[in-house]
């Protein structure tokens, strides 16, 4: 998929786009000049007069009574979605229960602001030293290429604990297209914590063109580490478009959207939004460069945005399993059994050759109708030799990580494909060739990737619910789904699971609303935060539009939250794009005192 600013879109597209996900009747009225789109089912979208409400003032609703000493704890969140398997799940959680989050004992504790959106997951590290204390520390970085440390139990005055730029002397954070108005840091870092080293990907630019560096930096201080930074080169040989003298390389064209992966001391690095997708492997001891994978070397794209195999996982990230296997999902493009890998699942090493793969039969279909893979990401099943993919068709797909299933009719080399909603149908589209070309779509996308809890998987969709599948037998059952939907165009949810060993769990859903960038309203709201009881999930425990001091910042596609230690951790925007230098928040929930 080519990864743009759907604002620019025309009004047709939009419509089509509006038929395409809620397959619902959709009228026109034309009032002023503005377009009103009303969707029947999925609510009313469209421009906007009135000004955009704004979320509740940064720390005003700090807590009062806030204690220096960090609850004692080894709880980690180093990485995008608790683990390399992406599995959403913190099983450590002893404070927050199904018992005590309400709106009587829970709610917005206090918000840091920081200097501009954060797409990236909040990262989190317990009993962390700096400054000669121990506390519990989140971590947030942002699109201005800056990335603060923060107490995370206590606000204090609201400044970080350290608070490091990217950009050297003369820099500025590259211009954004989508992400807006800037994309200096846009990826979820990741954070070895034998080496207390974060790891980073910034695209920044002076007077020549914008270029992307690789950072590793000591998380107590800040500071970098000797060896880091290093400017990210890639290129391989290929005959497409791109081709300059046969070789390929990698421009800031693309978007580092996916998550860092950390898999055995080797790091992991994704691209999308451009001509094709690209994988990077590096050393993380000496930030040298293991491997390149180009998804489309031979080939142009040529679906609806002229990608071809883009990796970008809805934000999230690659998976890895124990034996340091690494699995991706690729976005719309050509496939030819390699080099050409568009709307696959990938098997990779560490020098990312290709062991094995998945694509649907209907892969030609999914790129023509914009429907790639790579909209949702993976995550691998614990104690089983399966992972959960599902992307923009809305078709989850259950893979044995052994074999996963190649190109078969009919999808026969996947163990389970099931749609995650009810309606879906045969359908046809003309490609840029002229050829007519057939697949299944349902009504809802997967922008996301699910989580984790007692043998029991969590998905979200656009539009929908969150649903609860029953894993057993190598197979996945439906047994239940959340009374509220997640609002259409908000780029859907991925879930987030805390309990206490098998108890006590609590999933928790965050609601994007009409995101900032949203591709119908040019006016976002704010984003709405849930839980459930993890074991029956029509049992809503908390909702923070329940009660007006808890509201958050607007939404931002993708962003996911966290859960450690009695709090709930949330990235999201204090202003509007259309703000000057817009600011972002990091929202914080937890038990009021």
């Amino acid at each position: 998929m080519r990864y743009r600013n759907t604002l620019r879109q025309s009004t047709s597209r939009i419509i089509e786009e509006l038929h395409r996900i809620c397959r619902l009747r959709i009228s026109l009225a034309i009032a002023s000049s503005a377009a009103i789109l009303v969707i029947a089912g999925c609510g009313s979208v469209g421009a906007s007069s009135s000004p955009a409400p704004s979320p509740t003032p940064i720390g005003a609703s700090q807590s009062p009574t806030p204690s220096p000493t960090p609850v004692p704890s080894s709880v980690a969140i180093p990485t995008w979605h608790m683990n390399n398997a992406r599995t959403g799940l913190n099983d450590e959680e002893t404070q927050l229960t199904p018992a005590n989050v309400n709106t009587a004992g829970f709610g917005k504790l206090f918000s840091y602001a920081v200097d501009g959106y954060a797409y990236a997951q909040p990262l989190y590290i317990s009993n962390l030293t700096i400054n000669g204390t121990a506390r519990n520390v989140v971590f947030v970085a942002t699109e201005m290429a800056s990335v603060y440390a923060f107490d995370a139990d206590n606000f204090g005055d609201g400044n970080p604990l350290w608070k490091t730029s990217l950009l050297q002397s003369g820099e500025s954070p590259q211009p954004g297209g989508n992400p807006q108005p800037f994309q200096g840091l846009t990826s979820t870092p990741v954070i070895d914590q034998a080496s207390g080293t974060m790891y980073l990907v910034s695209s920044q630019k002076s007077t020549g063109a914008p270029f992307f560096r690789l950072h590793a930096l000591d998380i107590t201080t800040g500071n970098e580490r000797a060896g880091s930074p290093v400017v990210i080169h890639a290129s391989v040989p290929g005959t497409n478009a791109e081709s300059v003298n046969g070789t390929i390389s990698l421009t800031v064209a693309c978007l580092q959207r996916a998550a860092l992966l950390l898999s055995q001391g080797t790091l992991f690095i994704g691209f999308s939004a451009c001509p094709t997708g690209w994988i990077l492997s590096y050393d993380a001891a000496t930030l040298s460069q293991i491997g390149v994978l180009n998804m489309s070397p031979n080939e142009d794209g040529y679906g609806e945005f002229g990608g071809a195999g883009g990796v970008w996982m809805g934000g999230g990230g690659p998976a890895a399993d124990d034996q340091g296997n690494v699995y991706i999902t690729t976005g719309n493009g050509p496939f030819d059994d390699g080099p050409e890998w568009g709307d696959s699942v990938l098997k990779l090493d560490s020098h990312l050759h290709v062991i094995d793969h998945f694509t649907p039969a209907d892969w030609a279909f999914l790129q023509c109708r914009d429907l790639d893979v790579s909209a949702g990401g993976v995550m691998l099943i614990p104690g089983q030799s399966q992972l959960v993919a599902g992307g923009k068709a809305g078709k989850l797909y259950l893979l044995n990580t052994a074999n996963l299933g190649q190109l078969q009719p009919n999808d026969a080399g996947a163990a389970q494909t099931l749609f995650f909603s009810a309606n879906h149908s045969s359908q046809s589209c003309v490609d840029n060739h002229g050829q007519t070309v057939t697949g299944e779509a349902g009504s809802s996308s997967f922008y996301s990737t699910g989580a984790w809890f007692n043998g029991q998987l969590f998905e979200g969709n656009d539009p929908g619910p969150v649903k609860d599948f029953q894993y057993g037998s190598g197979k996945l059952t439906a047994i239940g789904a959340t009374p509220e939907a997640i609002s259409a165009f908000s780029y859907g949810t991925t879930p987030f699971v805390s309990s206490n060993g098998t108890s006590d769990g609590i999933l928790w859903v965050l609601d994007h609303g009409k995101p900032i960038q949203d591709p119908v309203s040019t006016t976002p709201a704010p984003a709405m935060l849930r839980a459930y009881d993890a074991t029956n999930i029509t049992h809503l425990l908390y909702s923070s539009a329940q009660n007006p001091a808890d509201i958050p910042g607007f939404g931002i596609k993708f962003t996911a939250p966290i859960v450690a230690n009695g709090k709930v951790f949330i990235a999201t925007a204090h202003d509007p794009v259309t703000t000057a230098s817009p600011h972002g928040e990091l929202d914080i929930y937890g038990l009021k005192q």
